[in-house]
C-alpha cells in the first residue's frame, strides 16, 4: 500500500505558491495550516514516547497503547515499485523556514553534514523527494512524513511521524539483499534495520511495515541480536519478507529477534530462517532462536514462519531467576496462526513465564535430523521446561516457573516419521496449570507430561502417536503432580500403545483409544516400588489388537471404571492387571469396577484377563475367562465372565493367598471341545493355600 498524503489546498496557498520557484510551501498562519488536508498524526500514534530503547520493564512510556492482538492494519504494505525519489538537486535551501508552515519535498535536498534547526510547528511532507547528509532538529511540535526518513538523515528534538505506521524501504536503510554477502555485509543490515526500528520509535510510530526483503543479518555484540523490538511497536511484516540468520562464529549465534524487558509488542508476517544448515559440521552447532521473549509483557507473534534455528524457532523466557525479588516474568503472550518448521532442538520452548496462548499454529519436523545436521535433544516440537532443583536440605528451588499455558487449535507432524521416529511431540516436563491441549490435531507424535499440577489434555485428535500420562518416578508424589485430566481424546497408535498413566493424579474419561495396548498403567520405571498412584480411567472406550489394559509396577488408589474394552482381531488378553503393592498394613484400593470386554468374534469368546497383583479388587465387570498368577490378597466378585469354547471359567495358575471369588456368574462351554473345562480350577500342580476363599454363591453355566 503506497502512502497518499491528502492535499486540500486553500486557493490562497496555491497562489502564493505559484509565485514562488521553489517547492517549499509559503508560510502559512494558524487559520491555513488547519485547511491543509494532513492526517492526524495523533489519531494512532502512541503519543509520549521518549524514544529510549533500554529495555525497560515499564517501556518508560505511560501512554494507553492499541490493542495488539486485535488492530486489523488494512492489506498488506506492497514494496514491488520501491520508493520513486527524485535525485534533482533542490535550487533552495532550508533557511528562513517560518514557524507553523508545512513543506513538500520534491527533490533532493542536501544538507552538506550541517544541522538544520527547524522551528516549532514546522511539517515535512514527502513529495517524491529526499533530504540527505545532515541532521534536522526540530524546535517543537514538528511533524515529519514517514518517507523521508533515511540512513543519510539523522532526526532531533520535538517531532513525530506525520502517520503512526511507517513503510520500510530496504535500499532507503543500506540493506543489501541475497546469499553472496560477507559478514560484515550482514552485521551492516542489522545495524541498518536496527536504526529504522528505533528512529521511527523515537518518532512515535507504533507499526513497523516490511515488504520485499530477502536478506542476511548478523548481531551487533557477542550475544548477537539482530531486530531489538521497543516496547509499543508492531513489527509487520508481508509473505515476501524473509530474514536470514548468517551463520556465526561466535560463541552466541544470531537471534533474529528478540522481545527483551518490553510491553506491547506484536511481530506479524514473514519468513524467519535459522542457519543449522549453513555450517560444514553436523553437530557442535552454536546456538541460536529465530526468536526469544525474554521477559515480554503483552506479546503478540502472529502468522510467523520460524524455521531451522540452530536451537529453538521461538523461545520464552524472563529475565532474572524466579526467586529474585527484581524478576519480572513474561505475562500474557499469545502464538498465533505460526508455522514452526524443522527447528534443531525444539520447534517453540517454554522455559519461564505464565498465560501464554498457542493458538493455530502448526508444527512440523520439530528436533528432526537433516542432511547437513543432527538434531539436539529434546527433538520435539513443544517443550515447558523451567529450570528447577533441590539444595542441599532438599528445598526446592525454582529458577524458573511456567503457569498458566494453552495449546489450542493447532497441529503438529511428521513429514517421514518412518526416518524420524523420535522427532515431534508437546512435552510438558514441569509447570503450574492449568495446561491446557486442547482441539489440536496430531499425526505420527504425541503427547507427553511429567511434573505438572492441572495439565487438561482433552478433544484432540492423535494418529500414529500417543499420550504419555506421567512419569512411573512421580508415583505418590502429591505435592506437583496432581489434578491432570485427559478427556474427549481420540488417539490411535496401531504400533503401539494409545496412553500410557503413571505417576501421581490423572482423571482419564471420555476418550477413545486404540493400539496395539490401549492402555499401560505404571510403565517407565525399572524400580517396581513406583507406579500409579491416585488415579481414575472411565468411561472410555478403548481398542487394541494385543492387550486391552495393562498394570504393572506398584499401584495405589486407582480406579479402572465402565470402560468398553473392544479387543481386535489377533488379540491376546483383555486385561493383564500387576500390581506389585509391598505393604501389609493396608490395601492399595486398585480397584476394576463395572467394565465390559467385546470381542469382534463371539463365538470363540472374548480374550482373557492375566492377573498377577497384590491387593487388587476385581469386580461387576463382564469378560471372559481369568487366568490368576502369583498374587496376593485379591477379590473377584460379582463379574459376569463369559469364557470361549476350551476355557475354563476361573484358573489359578498359582497360588492367591488371602482371596475372595465370590457371587460370579461364570458360563463355560464343554460341549463345544474334548478338554475338561471347568468354572473354577487350578493347573496342574497348583495347591491353594486355605485363606483362598472360594465362595459357594458363583454360579456355573454349562453350553
Amino acid at each position: 500500500m503506497q502512502k497518499n498524503t491528502p492535499k486540500l489546498l486553500f486557493f490562497l496557498a496555491i497562489f502564493l505558491c505559484l509565485i514562488q520557484t521553489s517547492f517549499i510551501s509559503c508560510s502559512q498562519d494558524e487559520d491555513l495550516i488547519d485547511l491543509v488536508g494532513l492526517e492526524d498524526p495523533d489519531e494512532e500514534t502512541i503519543d509520549g514516547s521518549d524514544g529510549n530503547n533500554d529495555g525497560d520493564p515499564d517501556g518508560s512510556d505511560d501512554q494507553e497503547t492499541p490493542d495488539l492482538g486485535e488492530t486489523d492494519n488494512g492489506p498488506d504494505f506492497d514494496s514491488s515499485e520501491g520508493l520513486k525519489i527524485d535525485n534533482t538537486p533542490c535550487d533552495y535551501t532550508l533557511d528562513g523556514i517560518e514557524s507553523n508552515s508545512t513543506l513538500e519535498i520534491a527533490c533532493r535536498m542536501d544538507l552538506g553534514g550541517q544541522t538544520v534547526t527547524v522551528p516549532s510547528g514546522v511539517t515535512f511532507v514527502f513529495a517524491g523527494g529526499e533530504i540527505i547528509n545532515g541532521t534536522l532538529n526540530f524546535s517543537a511540535q514538528g511533524t515529519i512524513d514517514g518517507d523521508l526518513l533515511n540512513k543519510d538523515l539523522t532526526i532531533e528534538g520535538d517531532v513525530k511521524l506525520d502517520d503512526p505506521i511507517f513503510q520500510f524501504y530496504p535500499e532507503r536503510w543500506d540493506l543489501i539483499q541475497g546469499e553472496n554477502i560477507a559478514m560484515q555485509r550482514a552485521k551492516d543490515n542489522s545495524l541498518g534495520i536496527q536504526a529504522a526500528i528505533d528512529l521511527v520509535h523515537y518518532l512515535g510510530g507504533s507499526t513497523f511495515e516490511i515488504d520485499r526483503l530477502d536478506a542476511f543479518f548478523y548481531g551487533k555484540d557477542v550475544y548477537n541480536y539482530n531486530i531489538v523490538m521497543p516496547s509499543n511497536f508492531h513489527l509487520r511484516m508481508t509473505e515476501n519478507t524473509h530474514l536470514r540468520t548468517f551463520p556465526s562464529v561466535d560463541d552466541y549465534s544470531t537471534f533474529l529477534i528478540i522481545i527483551q524487558g518490553v510491553e506491547n509488542v506484536r511481530v506479524s508476517g514473514g519468513y524467519l530462517h535459522g542457519d543449522r544448515d549453513l555450517y560444514n559440521r553436523r553437530d557442535n552447532l552454536p546456538g541460536s532462536h529465530t526468536i526469544k521473549i525474554k521477559t515480554g509483557v503483552n506479546v503478540v507473534i502472529d502468522n510467523v514462519h520460524m524455521s531451522n534455528a540452530t536451537q529453538d524457532g521461538l523461545a520464552i523466557e524472563s529475565n532474572r531467576f524466579a526467586y529474585d525479588p527484581d524478576y519480572v516474568g513474561s505475562n500474557n503472550i499469545l502464538i498465533k496462526d505460526c508455522v514452526f518448521d524443522s527447528n534443531r532442538r525444539i520447534n517453540l520452548t517454554i522455559t519461564d513465564g505464565e498465560n501464554i496462548t498457542v493458538d493455530g499454529c502448526t508444527f512440523i519436523d520439530g528436533g528432526i535430523n537433516t542432511d547437513k545436521s543432527v538434531s539436539s535433544a529434546p527433538s520435539c516440537n513443544l517443550n515447558i521446561e523451567p529450570l528447577r532443583s533441590r539444595d542441599a536440605s532438599g528445598n526446592l528451588v525454582e529458577y524458573q516457573r511456567v503457569k498458566n499455558v494453552s495449546i489450542r487449535n493447532s497441529k503438529q507432524f511428521l513429514r517421514n516419521v518412518s526416518e524420524q521416529p523420535n522427532a515431534g511431540g508437546f512435552l510438558l516436563s514441569h509447570g503450574y496449570g492449568p495446561i491446557i491441549i486442547e482441539n489440536n490435531e496430531m499425526i505420527d507424535t504425541g503427547i507427553s507430561f511429567h511434573t505438572v499440577d492441572g495439565a487438561i489434555i482433552s478433544n484432540n485428535i492423535i494418529s500414529g502417536g500417543g499420550i504419555n500420562a506421567g512419569s512411573a518416578g512421580n508415583y505418590d508424589r502429591v505435592d506437583f503432580v496432581y489434578g491432570n485430566e485427559i478427556y474427549g481424546n481420540v488417539v490411535v497408535n496401531q504400533q503401539g500403545t494409545a496412553i500410557n498413566v503413571a505417576g501421581n493424579g490423572v482423571f482419564v474419561h471420555d476418550n477413545e483409544f486404540e493400539g496395539t495396548v490401549g492402555m499401560a498403567l505404571g510403565a517407565g520405571s525399572t524400580d517396581y516400588s513406583k507406579g500409579t498412584s491416585n488415579c481414575k480411567i472411565e468411561n472410555n472406550i478403548i481398542r487394541a489388537s494385543n492387550t486391552g489394559i495393562r498394570s504393572i509396577n506398584t499401584v495405589k488408589n486407582v480406579l479402572i471404571n465402565a470402560n468398553n474394552i473392544h479387543m481386535l482381531s489377533g488379540s491376546n488378553f483383555s486385561l493383564v492387571l500387576g500390581n506389585r503393592w509391598g505393604e501389609t498394613t493396608s490395601s492399595a484400593n486398585y480397584i476394576v469396577k463395572d467394565n465390559t470386554v467385546t470381542d469382534g468374534n463371539s463365538n470363540n469368546g472374548v480374550p482373557g484377563i492375566l492377573i498377577g497383583a497384590n491387593s487388587l479388587s476385581f469386580t461387576q465387570n463382564n469378560v471372559g475367562n481369568i487366568q490368576i498368577n502369583e498374587s496376593n490378597n485379591i477379590e473377584l466378585t460379582n463379574n459376569i465372565i463369559d469364557t470361549g469354547a476350551g476355557e475354563s471359567g476361573v484358573v489359578f495358575n498359582a497360588d492367591a493367598p488371602n482371596s475372595i471369588i465370590a457371587n460370579n456368574d461364570i458360563t463355560i462351554y464343554p460341549s463345544q471341545t474334548p478338554l475338561n473345562v471347568q468354572c473354577i480350577t487350578q493347573a496342574n500342580g497348583v495347591s491353594l493355600s486355605s485363606s483362598v476363599n472360594i465362595s459357594n454363591n458363583n454360579s456355573c453355566t454349562e453350553q
